[in-house]
């Protein structure tokens, strides 16, 4: 059985059936594939499949998550350690957003996702292009997969 992670872009893009919702769904439909859900993911999905006009219930949304069989991995306190350690790099080596220019940096909840998923040694999957050039500088130990 492999462990893969998801980030938060890649639930709301399942939630909402945009694009890549399809390819989210088949890692959630493989029988060798355990799909966990960081903590602060579950959330700041939730949060966000709402904000943009998603009318479920926030009980519902984690209902249905657990019932396409994703389990939840909370945080442990050394993973909020190595979270303010991810988030420091992050805001002194800054990266550009593709379509803006923009210095980007992880946000907090970023940092505690990409904490957990070094803890458990999986890859991630997520529509973050900041993640995958953090990855590349050498500054997480997570192996990020873009959707």
């Amino acid at each position: 059985m492999r462990t893969i992670a998801l980030d938060s872009s890649a639930v709301v893009a399942w939630i909402t059936q945009s694009h890549p919702w399809q390819q989210i769904q088949q890692l959630m439909d493989r029988p060798d594939v355990d799909i966990v859900l960081p903590g602060p993911t579950l959330t700041e999905s939730i949060y966000i499949a709402r904000q943009r006009g998603n009318v479920t219930a926030a009980p519902q949304i984690a209902a249905t998550l657990a019932t396409e069989g994703c389990r939840i991995e909370l945080s442990a306190v050394a993973d909020l350690v190595r979270a303010a350690q991810l988030h420091e790099i992050s805001q002194l080596d800054p990266g550009l957003h593709a379509r803006t220019g923009q210095p980007c940096t992880l946000s907090l909840g970023d940092a505690l996702i990409l904490a957990v998923v070094e803890r458990v040694g999986c890859p991630v999957v997520t529509r973050d292009r900041y993640w995958a050039d953090f990855a590349r500088g050498g500054h997480t130990t997570a192996t990020v997969r873009l959707a």
